[in-house]
């Protein structure tokens, strides 16, 4: 059996916007997680830390820390995110809920 499949010009535009709406999700997200987390890097006795170990005790490299921390951000891994919530003892419900109460739920519509 062989199907044929054409993606029309508007499935082309609508994808596109999809990808546009999702940079923008992950821009969001990034700078929300360094706003909030990555100002001053701490363990979790509230000791200031360098930026290697706090990755170290997230479970993540140094440069995904730097990528969160650029003002465009970049398309972050749902993984990622729990990792940093967890080392922060924050449960993803409350850290989604303060990211809907500073972004609003219907990004970017």
């Amino acid at each position: 059996m062989n199907i044929n499949v054409e993606l029309t010009m508007t499935d082309i535009k609508n994808n596109e916007r999809n990808k546009g709406k999702n940079a923008l999700v992950n821009k969001y997200l990034c700078n929300f997680i360094a706003s909030r987390f990555l100002l001053i890097l701490r363990d979790q006795n509230g000791k200031e830390i360098s930026q290697n170990k706090y990755a170290k005790l997230c479970g993540i490299a140094p440069s995904t820390v730097s990528k969160i921390k650029l003002p465009e951000g970049y398309d972050i891994p749902m993984s990622t995110i729990y990792n940093i919530c967890r080392h922060e003892k924050k449960s993803l419900q409350s850290f989604f809920s303060d990211f809907e109460k500073i972004y609003g739920q219907n990004i970017p519509d």
